[in-house]
């Protein structure tokens, strides 16, 4: 590598230094077709050799994980030559995703050195990177005509295209129905389910059996939330099945807990017994019970449908949960980091990263609370109805450790 000499795909570098420049060139090589910068060897390719290898690794890493976005993962290696010098070897590979620093300036490799991209390529490299999402993916040991429930399918396509699928069809299309919303691949002669379809329409035992780590964890626990203190469980389970499910068993288990509604009830409302039922438009007398919090109803549900509908898919380490306390409720989701901030969030920003299968989640017609009571109003919604009914602030949005996570502080 070195006896080529610099060019598109290799930095040389005599020591480390210049923290700014180190992070554009990384960039620089992410951005373009991935490629390598070694550290210790001069302009004439002399090999001269690095004083602390394994210092300069640690700063590598926090480059690349802390002062990138979104990170980058290298691959680095400390080389150790006959004479004793050592030099350390970066590489990083060319991802799908585009790559800037922490103040939005992104870099280019062209020849053997690295320069700011213009605005036109700007935009023609955001269109070359189009990532494939992991809802698109097909599920290989899934057939459509075994593991779709055809009731909710149809009960869905009837309801969005009233009239259109009339008496003359024959029989049930349902290849050509998933391959028309985009939720079927075709894979030889057979067109397979993707993940979003198998997830929005596939029979509750199939996907507990293919996609195993799709369910979601509900939690009760005893008292209110303590940093480092466990609190006892009052109550576990773990709902599998299709996302209507999934979304109709939290409500439930949330309703069971706390208490749901549309304004913030006065505070003789709570202390006489009068309290709004969680079905929707209803009420009903019920008597106050210590340790219930009470939601904007608008607010838990919206963060409901954004916990179901955004979740990381790919993810089979980390366990969709949502955990419920005396007065807090914790949505914690397996999540890929976002194009920008995650404060981007607050302001309205959308970062779906399961298009598909939102868009159609949150129709009406679907058959969820999602579309017909929270709408669209995302995580500015929250915040402002939370602050509203709970004169409280939700914790969050943040990402950490590849989870999401948002806590709802409740009125008591």
């Amino acid at each position: 590598m070195v006896r080529g000499g610099e060019d598109t795909y290799l930095e040389l570098k005599v020591r480390f230094s210049n923290i700014e420049k180190m992070i554009a060139e990384i960039i620089a090589l992410a951005n373009t077709d991935g490629g390598a910068i070694i550290f210790g060897v001069n302009d004439q390719l002399r090999i001269e050799g690095v004083d602390d290898p394994e210092s300069i690794e640690e700063q590598l890493r926090d480059i690349c994980a802390h002062q990138i976005q979104p990170p980058i993962f290298p691959y680095i290696n400390k080389i150790a030559f006959d004479s004793g010098r050592r030099v350390v070897l970066l590489e990083v590979d060319a991802g799908s995703q585009l790559h800037r620093t922490l103040d939005d300036r992104f870099y280019l490799r062209e020849g053997a050195i690295k320069r700011e991209t213009t605005r036109e390529e700007l935009s023609k490299i955001f269109h070359e990177k189009h990532q494939v999402h992991f809802e698109q993916v097909p599920v290989f040991q899934a057939h459509i005509e075994e593991d779709i429930d055809e009731s909710l399918l149809w009960s869905y396509v009837r309801s969005v295209n009233p009239g259109y699928w009339g008496e003359t069809t024959k029989g049930y299309p349902n290849d050509s129905v998933m391959r028309d919303m985009g939720l079927a691949v075709k894979i030889g002669e057979e067109w397979l389910p993707t993940v979003g379809g198998l997830m929005l329409f596939g029979l509750h035992d199939r996907i507990t059996r293919l996609m195993q780590r799709a369910d979601v964890q509900l939690t009760r626990f005893s008292g209110v939330h303590k940093n480092g203190h466990p609190s006892p469980i009052v109550e576990r389970v773990h709902l599998h099945g299709s996302l209507l499910r999934q979304f109709d068993g939290t409500l439930n288990f949330i309703k069971r807990y706390a208490d749901l509604w549309d304004a913030r009830p006065s505070r003789k409302t709570l202390e006489t017994g009068s309290a709004q039922s969680s079905e929707v438009g209803a009420l009903a007398t019920e008597r106050f019970i210590a340790g219930r919090a009470n939601y904007h109803r608008g607010a838990i549900i919206e963060a409901l449908t954004n916990f179901i509908a955004h979740r990381d898919l790919s993810a089979r380490d980390r366990q969709a949960r949502i955990n419920i306390y005396d007065d807090s409720i914790e949505f914690i989701n397996p999540a890929q980091p976002i194009e920008l901030p995650i404060v981007s969030l607050r302001y309205g920003i959308a970062c779906p990263p399961n298009p598909r299968l939102k868009a159609i989640f949150t129709n009406q017609h679907y058959g969820t609370l999602a579309a017909r009571i929270s709408g669209q109003g995302g995580i500015p919604m929250i915040c402002a109805e939370t602050i509203n009914f709970a004169r409280r602030a939700p914790e969050g949005p943040a990402i950490t450790n590849g989870e999401f996570r948002l806590k709802i502080h409740g009125l008591q």
